[in-house]
Formats: C-alpha cells, structure tokens, sequence
C-alpha cells in the first residue's frame, strides 16, 4: 500500500503544472525562446589559415589561395572584390571550398594599410549559405592578413563563428 501511495503521490505532483527545472529543460515556457537558444548554441569556432596569389586589374582584386580551417578542413578559396583606392577600402564575395566540394559563400567588406612593398588588410567575412552540409551555413569571421605588392603573395589567418543550422 505504500509503494501505491508514493507512486500516486510522484503522479500527482507530475500533473501539478510545475515545469522541470532540470538542466535540459527550457528555461521559458514558450518554444521560441527554445529555438532561438538551440539556434545559439550551434554557433561553433570557425578558425584557420590561407596563403594564395591576389591580382590586380585596376580596381578589381581577384585572389586564388589554399588553406586549413576548422569544419572546412584543406579547402581551396576564390575572391573577387572591387577596392576604391581614395578609402583604401573594399567589398566582395568569396567561395571556400572543402576537399569534397562543400562550399561556404561569403560576402566580404575590407579596409587596407598600405606601407610599401606590404599591405596589411583587415576583412570581415559573412557567411551567406553554402552547398552540403554548409547548405543553411551563416556566421562571420575577421581575416587578418598581408599582400606583398611586388611577389602579390597573399597569406594570413581568420577566425569567428560558424552556424551549421543542423
């Protein structure tokens, strides 16, 4: 009788309306609160390195590189952008494509300091989607690196987040 009892008892508090406070249960009783937090967890470090040739035809830079990144792993790289000379900035698009043809889309913005032969350039990265597994990818990340205006060697390093939306 009292194992009956206890168990009435554990029933009665479970159908009592009393949310869990476990650490997997939401902390809103709302779903989109859910969503937005599981949509903020799945943004992961996305970090690596590239070295590659950027050329120049006037205005317009075009850069061919190969790299190692996290999620991407050896990947190959191909951006376009326009620079205006006067602000020493600049914007365009790139693609990063994995070994196995994945790709991550990105539209890029930029700002450059020229001290001759070198130029150090800043660049923000957005992810604006993908193919494969990087498909609803979004997510940014800074790429810091320099071009060597005689050699037109190009080589640095980014990082930021990835989201994978999976």
């Amino acid at each position: 009788m009292r194992y009956v009892l206890v168990g009435f008892c554990v029933f009665a508090a479970a159908c009592a309306g009393e949310s869990s406070r476990a650490p997997t249960s939401p902390s809103s009783s709302t779903g989109a609160t859910a969503v937005t937090d599981a949509k903020a967890a799945s943004a992961l470090p996305f970090k690596g390195t590239l070295e590659g040739t950027e050329l120049a035809q006037g205005a317009a830079r075009h850069i061919d590189a190969t790299g190692n990144a996290t999620h991407l792993g050896l990947f190959t790289l191909v951006s376009d952008f326009t620079v205006n000379t006067t602000t020493a900035t600049g914007s365009g698009t790139s693609v990063w494509t994995a070994a196995n043809g994945d790709q991550i889309l990105t539209s890029n913005i930029g700002h450059a300091i020229v001290r001759f032969p070198m130029v150090s350039v800043s660049e923000t990265s957005t992810i604006t989607g993908g193919t494969g597994r990087f498909l609803d990818a979004s997510g940014s990340f800074m790429i810091e690196r320099s071009v060597n205006l005689l050699t037109h060697v190009t080589s640095g390093s980014f990082t930021g987040t990835i989201n994978l939306d999976h």
